[in-house]
């Protein structure tokens, strides 16, 4: 406690407390988080706060919706333009300002005190006293230890986020690309049905096929109008899912972007000791590491909490005012007398020693271990689960492009070269069509599921887990999905 008229104890208690200030700051406790984000993915990443650096930010936004998108200008304007990332950088600045909040002291207490009795003439008696906690200075390392802690762990889980926003937007637009290709397959097969529909009713009309053939014809048309229909809305859909990773509205939404995925990359991908890589890099172990170090900190805060109780000192100044009656005279005199001394508030710890909140630390400290050892052992499974569905997608393109779609063209040229010897009908002529467009239709699914593959497997080596819903399975068309036991019948 302080003394109201011992200057220097109060100049070394203002002192402590400029002392126990720290700067707020929390761009630059961002700028670690940026830094580590273009190191991992070799992306930029903004707090928009109206600054030069910021303005520049949208304008490179605006330059990259003005051309054809690429996976890599799609990602860099999610992570430019996206509000949601915008509004998590804020975890970053939130747990700095509690480092900050962590390392001040607390305030003095002020009390004062003003009375007046009716016989002494108006002079009022004063009693002031000033009073600080000096258990909260020796409290305070293992309190900023615990901010600290804590402020690592929210730049990793930003850091995460980021990343896997990044991996998201680059399948999203994995997925609108196969969208329209297959849009444009559909497109080509409604132009040939209608060119075959002409001529079957040219056919019919000179007596060459009978009315089944001809509706056969039709029916294949209707299908292929009702499949470029479906293929359509699914590209909306797709279009509208990137629209909101990328954060656009309005006239950004008109940007435009490839009709065809990309063929598989030249080389291979380097998958080797991906399980030590993948838990080298490990965003999620990093903050399960880190929150066990919070943890343990927190630990020795309660312990030191429970054996330093918060103790109050300090000093108080009282004068008073005494009215007495001179014998003498018979008039009042007043007498006054001043003191000052030290005053002291301890708590007393009989029924709570911390033993419950010891206890409640180290349990979520077993917790959080339990949790990282079956991290690991996710994150292991992981790059073994990832390294295989790329491996398998990769060989499924090469068997696709290789084997199944030349097969499927061969027997369309036949089934047709046949059916115009008249040797074949026209329901084998329409079926050897539904396979060709099943086999075109599962090969843009297989390049699909290629390069969704490649993204989770850079997704997991650059820190982050995949969520799993789209890691990378097989997935291709059915035949029921493509008609293709309709229309001969």
């Amino acid at each position: 406690m302080i003394g109201i008229k011992n200057t220097s104890i109060l100049a070394a208690m203002l002192l402590l407390t400029v002392s126990g200030c720290s700067r707020l700051a929390p761009q630059e406790a961002f700028d670690d988080v940026a830094y580590d984000v273009g190191e991992r993915i070799n992306k930029r990443i903004q707090w928009d706060a109206g600054s030069r650096e910021d303005m520049e930010a949208h304008s490179a936004v605006k330059g990259m919706l003005s051309r054809q998108l690429t996976p890599s200008s799609a990602v860099q304007i999610a992570l430019l333009n996206n509000r949601d990332l915008q509004s998590a950088y804020a975890d970053v600045g939130i747990a700095q300002a509690n480092l900050v909040q962590a390392g001040l002291l607390k305030n003095p207490v002020a009390d004062g005190a003003v009375t007046w009795f009716a016989d002494a003439g108006g002079t009022p008696n004063l009693a002031f006293g000033v009073a600080w906690s000096f258990i909260d200075l020796l409290k305070r390392p293992r309190r900023k230890a615990v901010a600290r802690s804590a402020l690592e762990e929210a730049k990793l889980g930003v850091a995460r986020r980021v990343i896997k926003h990044a991996a998201d937007t680059h399948a999203a637009f994995i997925d609108f690309v196969s969208a329209k290709q297959e849009v444009d397959l559909f497109k080509t097969v409604n132009e040939s049905a209608r060119a075959t529909v002409n001529a079957a009713a040219a056919l019919r009309k000179a007596g060459n096929i009978t009315a089944l053939q001809f509706e056969q014809n039709q029916s294949f048309l209707t299908n292929a109008k009702l499949e470029l229909a479906q293929a359509e809305a699914r590209a909306d859909e797709a279009r509208e899912k990137l629209n909101v990773l990328m954060g656009l509205t309005g006239g950004q939404t008109f940007w435009s972007a490839p009709h065809k995925l990309p063929n598989l990359p030249r080389g291979t991908v380097d998958t080797r000791n991906a399980e030590r890589r993948a838990l080298r890099a490990s965003l999620e172990i990093a903050i399960a590491t880190q929150k066990l170090t919070t943890l343990g900190r927190r630990f020795r805060q309660v312990r030191r909490e429970s054996l330093l109780r918060d103790v109050e000192s300090g000093t108080e100044f009282e004068r008073e005012i005494e009215v007495e009656k001179n014998e003498d005279t018979g008039e009042k005199e007043k007498t006054s007398r001043e003191a000052w001394g030290p005053v002291f508030e301890i708590e007393i710890p009989i029924f709570d020693r911390g033993q419950a909140r010891k206890a409640g630390v180290l349990l979520q400290i077993q917790q959080a271990e339990d949790a990282l050892w079956a991290l690991a052992v996710k994150v292991r499974s992981t790059a073994r689960l990832s390294r295989a569905r790329l491996l398998t997608a990769s060989k499924t393109v090469n068997y696709y492009n290789k084997a199944v779609l030349p097969q499927s063209q061969r027997i369309l040229l036949g089934t047709q070269r046949d059916y115009n010897a008249m040797q074949e009908s026209i329901f084998q002529l329409i079926s050897a069509r539904r396979q060709q467009i099943l086999a075109g239709r599962q090969s843009i699914q297989a390049l699909r599921t290629y390069w969704i593959a490649y993204v989770r497997f850079q997704q997991l080596m650059s820190g982050t887990l995949p969520d799993g819903a789209d890691s990378g399975s097989m997935e291709v068309a059915s035949s029921a999905a493509s008609g293709g036991g309709e229309g001969g019948h």
